[in-house]
């Protein structure tokens, strides 16, 4: 992913995996983004929208398993 400000929406559970990069994140129900440099990884809810701030580009991995 590069640099710059995204939103995303999910349908199902999302698990996301971020292998390298350098990054915050806002997670649906959380008031303080999160902050990552490196490896990480989070639980999205199904039928929610997360934040991301990509400062440097970043490598990642989603997964969509049928129940979190």
């Amino acid at each position: 992913m590069l640099p710059g400000s995204y939103e995303f929406g999910t349908d199902g559970p999302e698990i996301m995996e971020i292998l390298s990069g350098d990054l915050k994140v806002l997670l649906p129900g959380e008031q303080e983004w999160r902050e990552i440099q490196g490896k990480a990884t989070f639980n999205v809810p199904a039928n929610s929208s997360f934040k991301l701030e990509i400062r440097k580009v970043t490598d990642y991995c989603c997964s969509y398993p049928s129940e979190l």
